[in-house]
């Protein structure tokens, strides 16, 4: 590579850095287990989508007698291209040359580790970027049914990318009063979600998850129809100021026949996103107000290819590779830089998309 040159970091060996990489993991996240990592053989993905869930059932023959095979009618095939995410950090002359001083004042163990932390902390940073690129992406297909890269929501220049699954528009509704604040004594939050119910079964599809933000979910539980339903001697009282847990809600709506043992799934993230003029905007990818029903808390798979730049011959950059995701580090000259990149080719894919609903809570009709 023109321009590249052997890390800055004194003593730092690719089996140094692939040591320090080998301890992080995805526990922050969870798309990994939405949607659980799948090594794939090429830049695009494709899966069978539509008839996950139903359980086809086989024939009794006679022995001896020619099966008859099952059609593809419900079948389709979804498929997309898997993009290539990345992050670069630099550490530039003034912060390398607070490195050397560090190194020249280093004594015992203390200092060592100090060493250390300056070339980890930027490991570390790339590692969580691209897996907080990932979240974004899947959380925002949950809640939207689709993800659609801008510049308010990208800092680089891409190619044209986007994913649309395409949900039918009779699972996608509003709700008959706005759940909010101000509308807690008359939304039906819990009469919503069974009407809903309905009407995936009359499909013969069974939503077993409602996944929510953290937002979301508080408002659903200040809701007094939902209060009742978990306290209703206690809601009777006057003055009384209660708030069911997440625990305690779930637990009631067990109970409730029209909801076929449905469970909250309360998606509690932020990711920041830095847009190129250094701007940043932090929120919770899954969209505020908006309640998606599935079937299972598996909803897909994360593909991915690991970067050919793993096994560039010849680089001066040294590599680790954790899962998915490829960190590399190099420096340059003219001006002195320390760079750290992360990179993964990775595509969270929503294969239950068709079988699952989407509610906008804030509104009486879909609005996305």
């Amino acid at each position: 590579m023109s321009g590249i040159n052997k890390t800055l970091m004194q003593g730092l060996t690719e089996r140094d850095m692939q040591g320090v990489v080998n301890t992080f993991n995805l526990n922050p996240f969870y798309y990994p287990t939405l949607f659980g990592l799948k090594p794939n053989a090429s830049l695009t993905w494709k899966t069978l989508a539509a008839t996950a869930g139903l359980n086809i059932a086989g024939d009794i023959v006679a022995r001896g007698a020619t099966l008859d095979p099952k059609t593809r009618e419900a079948i389709e095939r979804i498929q997309g291209d898997i993009p290539k995410i990345a992050v670069k950090r630099i550490k530039d002359e003034r912060e390398l040359e607070e490195y050397q001083i560090m190194l020249s004042m280093a004594q015992g163990n203390a200092g060592l580790k100090a060493i250390i932390d300056v070339w980890a902390e930027d490991v570390n940073f790339a590692w969580k970027a691209v897996n907080s690129r990932l979240e974004w992406i899947a959380l925002q297909e949950l809640s939207l049914g689709k993800v659609t890269l801008t510049n308010a929501n990208n800092g680089s220049v891409v190619p044209e990318f986007g994913a649309d699954y395409d949900i039918d528009a009779s699972q996608k509704s509003g709700v008959t009063t706005v759940w909010s604040v101000a509308n807690a004594a008359t939304a039906t939050p819990i009469s919503d979600l069974a009407a809903v119910i309905k009407t995936a079964r009359s499909k013969h599809i069974s939503p077993k998850f409602a996944l929510m933000s953290a937002d979301t979910f508080a408002i659903f539980a200040n809701c007094a129809e939902v209060v009742k339903l978990c306290n209703p001697l206690l809601n009777t009282l006057a003055g009384a100021n209660y708030t069911p847990s997440l625990e305690q809600i779930n637990t009631a709506l067990k109970g409730m026949a029209n909801l076929y043992g449905l469970q909250i799934k309360v998606i509690d993230q932020e990711v920041t996103i830095e847009k190129a003029d250094g701007t940043r905007t932090t929120a919770n990818p899954f969209q505020v107000g908006n309640v998606t029903l599935v079937e299972s808390l598996n909803c897909g798979n994360t593909f991915y290819k690991i970067p050919a730049a793993a096994s560039k011959q010849g680089s001066a950059a040294i590599n680790a590779i954790r899962e998915h995701v490829l960190i590399k580090k190099y420096s340059t000259e003219e001006p002195d830089t320390e760079v750290t990149i992360g990179q993964a080719n990775a595509f969270p894919a929503w294969t239950g998309a068709t079988r699952s609903f989407l509610i906008d809570t804030l509104h009486n009709s879909w609005s996305y």
